[in-house]
């Protein structure tokens, strides 16, 4: 059971990061937890481990003291929190919200104000890792905190769901950092890819030993490990999972916050191309590993 301090929780959207970070709370922090999804089929599984149902967003704000959101990005977001019948109009002073979502930067820092406004406290806690980690409460989370009292009071909360709970600064910084750690994960990936490729056309490399000779050496990465051993070696980019649609969201949001500093990325700017591309291919559902069947076919290997 967590010491968090809070009496209530309400998660909103119940997805494949959102469900599982959901269970981990609802099982390990000892306290109610009411959910909201628009899948009835996604909130039966939650009530399985003892989550109560919402009749809506309004629901959840005025009943909960404390917040969750797990939502794809910018549209859900904003919509959920700003739009009609959203959590603006039933917050009150004193509440909480968290948003687990990979969201922009700059939207971040406007709810924040926005939410202090009216008396909320608002935390961005973007969450990395695999949705294997979020089934097993192994996630790795990234906070934006206005104050450090601000991230030990919603800690123990968060460490229902991860092993790693980092302050990274105040509102904002955990989004920041999210969006950075997909950039350089990703631009790993299209790495992998390229060199596998290569390997595969040159025929001199065992595109296993290729990967197996990366871990042993300066090249190992988390990225080769789960990504590269696990989905681009054997060619193997499932449905259902981070895909290519949402790693170019991620991509864009890196992008944006650097166009925001005044710098340019050239290596992000080419890996949103390559993901695009992908997309393009028909990719757009498939796990962003699949950016290595555009690398192949743009070099003209077969599908």
């Amino acid at each position: 059971m967590s010491d968090s301090g809070f009496s209530s929780v309400g998660f909103i959207g119940l997805g494949v990061m959102g469900g599982p970070e959901c269970a981990n709370i609802a099982r390990k922090s000892g306290l109610p937890v009411k959910i909201y999804d628009t899948d009835a089929d996604k909130i039966a599984a939650l009530e399985r481990d003892g989550a109560v149902p919402a009749t809506g967003i309004a629901d959840v704000a005025e009943t909960c003291e404390v917040i969750f959101l797990s939502l794809p990005g910018r549209p859900q977001v904003e919509a959920v929190v700003r739009g009609a019948g959203g959590l603006l109009e039933h917050l009150r002073p004193g509440q909480v919200l968290v948003d687990l979502s990979t969201s922009p930067v700059d939207l971040v820092q406007e709810l924040g104000r926005e939410l202090a406004g009216n008396g909320v406290l608002f935390i961005d806690a973007p969450v990395a890792r695999t949705r294997q980690a979020a089934i097993d409460g192994t996630l790795s989370i990234m906070v934006g905190a206005p104050t450090p009292e601000d991230f030990h009071r919603i800690k123990p909360l968060l460490g229902c769901m991860a092993t790693e709970v980092t302050h990274c600064g105040p509102t904002g910084a955990g989004a920041m950092v999210k969006v950075l750690n997909n950039m350089v994960v990703f631009e790993t990936v299209v790495a992998l890819s390229e060199a596998i490729s290569v390997a595969r056309r040159s025929g001199l490399v065992d595109p296993d030993t290729l990967f197996k000779t990366f871990a042993g050496g300066s090249a190992d990465s988390f990225a080769l490990r789960h990504h590269g051993m696990k989905a681009i070696l054997p060619d193997e980019h499932g449905l259902g999972i981070f895909s290519s649609r949402y790693m170019h969201k991620d991509i864009a949001y890196a992008i944006e916050a650097a166009t925001a500093a005044g710098l340019a990325l050239p290596a992000a700017t080419l890996a949103s191309e390559l993901l695009q591309s992908a997309i393009d291919l028909g990719y757009g559902d498939n796990y962003h590993t699949a950016v290595v069947r555009g690398i192949d076919r743009a070099e003209g290997e077969p599908s």
